[in-house]
């Protein structure tokens, strides 16, 4: 199926970013989008995808590419202070990531607002009730926080997928993680950036349904961002990983779940999961 690639930039006035010691700051938030569509008129479900510190959408490309290919709407933006070519550089910007959250909430916001908008390019195309959450490392924190802390949480979430996520949830407030939606966890067993174990302890944590996949041998960033084609095992099997749990949980096809889970495991690597009843 042919995918499309466009770019939106949406500016959110009520909200500032802030100034830092390369940056003067500015009244608002900036949000360069990027968006995948397959060629199909129907309304699909959407993935948004949370980039990691030094991270950028066009990274997501390949992975994103793929998985709009199986039948989803796939959107990503470049958070304003830690992605790549954040003005001033964004090693120093870390702590943004408290903003992020509400950054996704709204990119989430005017992609379903133009989805109601006629004769803009998103019209119809998107399944307001099937909205799910990729984040990668601090892209993952940020999903935690958007999906599992009242600071944040936004109930139009249906269901998360976490990347090697940064273990600081406590940074958006003491309040528990456990509840939540459906959620995918994917690890690589070999990622410098992120302990595997703190992913397993998080996957411990969280109330079912609940998915765990530990890549062997994988890095902290290959499943998503390698551009190689046919793509490495570990962005290969994260893909296939990505769209069986995407399905099983807007289109009821859980069978096909179990069966990508059995022969990721088979393929080598370490899989958990808890559907719940």
């Amino acid at each position: 199926m042919t995918v499309s690639r466009s770019e939106r930039v949406w500016v959110d006035a009520g909200r500032t970013t802030p100034r830092t010691a390369t940056y003067p700051g500015a009244p608002e938030r900036t949000l360069r989008t990027l968006i995948w569509q397959p060629t199909v008129t129907k309304p699909l479900p959407l993935l948004l995808m949370a980039h990691g510190f030094g991270g950028l959408p066009e990274k997501f490309d390949a992975f994103a590419r793929t998985v709009s290919a199986a039948g989803f709407v796939v959107a990503a933006p470049a958070f304003p202070l830690t992605n790549e070519n954040t003005p001033g550089g964004h090693d120093s910007n870390l702590r943004d990531f408290l903003n992020q959250p509400a950054d996704v909430s709204f990119v989430l916001s005017q992609l379903l607002a133009a989805n109601d908008t006629p004769r803009d390019p998103l019209h119809g195309r998107v399944r307001a009730d099937a909205v799910a959450v990729l984040g990668h490392s601090l892209g993952g924190l940020t999903t935690v926080g958007l999906t599992r802390k009242n600071c944040c949480r936004d109930s139009r979430v249906a269901a998360t997928l976490l990347f090697a996520p940064v273990a600081l949830y406590d940074s958006f407030g003491a309040d528990p993680i456990d509840a939540g939606p459906p959620t995918l966890i994917v690890q690589g067993t070999a990622d410098p950036a992120v302990n595997y174990t703190s992913t397993v302890h998080l996957y411990d944590r969280i109330d079912p349904p609940r998915t765990l996949v530990l890549l062997a041998g994988a890095d902290h960033s290959q499943d998503l961002e390698s551009q190689i084609e046919p793509p490495v095992p570990a962005r290969a099997a994260a893909q296939q990983a990505t769209i069986a749990f995407l399905r099983a949980r807007f289109a009821g096809a859980r069978a096909e779940l179990d069966a990508t889970l059995a022969a990721l495991t088979v393929a080598g690597n370490m899989v958990e999961t808890d559907l719940g009843s």
